[in-house]
């Protein structure tokens, strides 16, 4: 499995990526082309033409147009704490000259880079605050976005995946809003980390990274194409197909990538040995871990500085405090009169503060059990409900079945009986007149049209999953019912699935497909729809993708018209989860994860 730190350092690339800021302040040529440097990937010479600069000799908003470009040098280069420095008398400066608009695009920088450190504080939350207050006052959408991707990677780091896809969906949709579809196509990557680390579905993962991959085209962005390729590595990792996942490795590695080459390369080969190893090749395997170790020696003693010169600036603060209010302080005595005054008031504020926050925390724990029984009772009502949809489904099959077993059993024989009769009565009735005649041949038919209809309806008890061949053909039955040539293709692409499973499994998943299919045909307006079936031993993996006219996923109730409310309601019931992608005019994707009991 791979480390939770590779996946939060790939988020740090992405935002680090797209934050590369441009500056509306006329600045010097000299300047001007060093900033068109970087944002070409040529750090080397930028970071060359920036040390013939003498900082002294430049205007205030240049100083700080000079601060920001060394610190992407820097950022770029992996030397973190060299990055965190600059980005800080940047940020001074822009403050100082009322550009207050760079100065908080810096605070996200430094709130990024304080977060993905081992061990970090939460000083990165103040940097993000105040970056956060600015892009609402002033309405800017692309900086809104901005602030909900990196709320997206905060709570990734936190253990809370659902939240953390929330958020990034919420950024995906601010920066679509925004006309900004690149910033928003590059999102989908930190999608499927969390898709493949927290939540443990690579299928659904290598689905969005597919997708980011139909976006990428018209970019061209190299930078992302090698995160998407290692996210891809990460998934068929994840699924044991090693051989995969070390060619989609070493494709990221032969991209010409210049942000963060350090990282990505101490990534790359700590994940080629682990691969190698799973396969058993060990000599590739100790050659990339040496790989390995030569880049992340370099890196770990950069991420300790951050903290390093964090606690010297609070340390040189503190000892400046305490300087000035002992020259402040000219009278001993009252000194130490002052200072008994504040150890009583700190001593009756202490005293007072654990009361209030003794009484506060009785009031919560009370709060916590009327939460925790109102909880229990939503559950036992869903559970209820839940029950309630089992037992009518199992209701109607049994009615079906009781039908049929009685038009065979008791109708069927009745048929049967009265054409055995019937024909005893015509042999018998010789000389009959020619019209009566036709009467007999005409009643003999409908009794054998009558007999023949029964026995088919009795015969349909079989149809469907109780067929002998199973949950896969049935479902194949089913698609070549619903295609219509020139109008609607339906495909079934199905993975696995060589053992039979529990009956009662095998008909909720076909009545799923079966809805599902036919919300298709109703509502949809699509050409061609594919149902991908996956068995993973432990678990059943079903995606229905159409091209039609998709819908809003994000208002669908009980009164939708399509029933996804109750379909979400039993897929529950099976433990499993169903997520629905789908924008107006972009087709629809449902994604159906079931567990499997041995």
């Amino acid at each position: 499995m791979i480390k939770p730190y590779l996946k939060v350092f790939l988020f740090l690339l992405i935002n680090l990526f797209i934050s590369r800021m441009h500056c509306q302040t006329q600045y010097s040529e000299n300047l001007l082309s060093i900033r068109e440097k970087i944002e070409s990937d040529k750090y080397n010479q930028a970071m060359t033409d920036l040390k013939n600069i003498r900082e002294s000799s430049l205007a205030k908003p240049e100083k700080a147009f000079y601060n920001f470009l060394m610190a992407q040098c820097f950022d770029a280069d992996d030397k973190f704490n060299k990055a965190y420095q600059y980005y800080l008398k940047a940020k001074k400066l822009y403050t100082q000259i009322d550009s207050i608009s760079m100065a908080m695009d810096i605070n996200m920088n430094i709130a990024n880079l304080i977060h993905v450190q081992e061990n970090h504080t939460d000083i990165y939350k103040k940097y993000f605050k105040e970056y956060m207050d600015y892009a609402e006052k002033s309405n800017n959408l692309k900086k809104i976005a901005r602030g909900y991707q990196a709320l997206g990677n905060f709570r990734s780091g936190e253990n809370k995946p659902e939240e953390s896809i929330s958020f990034y969906k919420k950024a995906i949709e601010l920066y679509s809003k925004a006309n900004n579809k690149k910033e928003a196509n590059k999102i989908y990557i930190n999608i499927s980390a969390i898709y493949i680390e927290d939540l443990h579905k690579p299928d659904s993962a290598l689905f969005y990274l597919n997708k980011q991959l139909d976006g990428m085209k018209d970019y061209g962005d190299i930078q992302n194409l090698c995160y998407n390729y290692v996210n891809q590595a990460s998934a068929y990792y994840n699924l044991k197909n090693y051989n995969k996942a070390i060619e989609y490795l070493k494709l990221a590695d032969n991209l010409p990538i210049k942000d963060h080459r350090s990282m990505v390369n101490q990534y790359i080969y700590e994940f080629l040995s682990m691969n190698y190893d799973s396969i058993r090749d060990y000599k590739n395997a100790y050659k990339y871990l040496m790989l390995n170790k030569k880049y992340a020696d370099s890196i770990n003693i950069e991420e300790q500085n951050i903290a390093i010169n964090d606690l010297d600036t609070k340390y040189k603060t503190k000892e400046k405090e305490l300087e000035n209010t002992l020259l402040k302080s000219k009278v001993k005595t009252s000194r130490i009169l002052i200072y008994s005054i504040a150890v009583i008031l700190l001593a009756i504020v202490v005293i007072a503060f654990l009361m209030i926050k003794n009484s506060r925390r009785r009031e919560k724990i009370s709060k916590q059990e009327k939460l925790i029984e109102q909880q229990k009772f939503e559950k036992a009502l869903k559970d209820y409900e839940l029950n309630s949809i089992d037992m009518m489904l199992e209701g109607q099959e049994k009615e079906r079945q009781r039908i049929a077993n009685d038009l065979h059993d008791n109708l069927g024989s009745m048929l049967a009986t009265l054409k055995l009769n019937f024909e005893n009565l015509k042999l018998r009735k010789i000389e009959l007149r020619e019209e009566e005649n036709k009467l007999y041949e005409r009643t003999d038919e409908l009794i054998e049209e009558a007999y023949q209809k029964v026995r088919r309806i009795a015969h349909a008890k079989n149809a469907g999953v109780f067929a002998s061949e199973g949950l896969i053909p049935a479902i194949k039955k089913l698609a070549e019912k619903i295609s219509i040539p020139g109008k609607l293709q339906l495909q079934v692409i199905s993975f696995g699935f060589k053992e039979r499973m529990e009956n009662t499994l095998e008909i909720a998943i076909f009545r799923t497909v079966q809805e599902l299919a036919t919300n298709i045909i109703k509502h949809s307006q699509a050409t061609e729809a594919t149902i991908h079936m996956t068995d993973h031993d432990d678990n059943i993996n079903i995606i229905i993708e159409d091209n039609g006219v998709g819908f809003d996923s994000s208002k669908i109730n009980t009164a939708d018209g399509m029933g996804l409310a109750n379909i979400k309601k039993k897929i529950a019931q099976l433990g499993g989860t169903l997520e629905i992608d789908s924008t107006p005019g972009k087709g629809t994707t449902i994604i159906i994860d079931i567990p499997v009991n041995d």
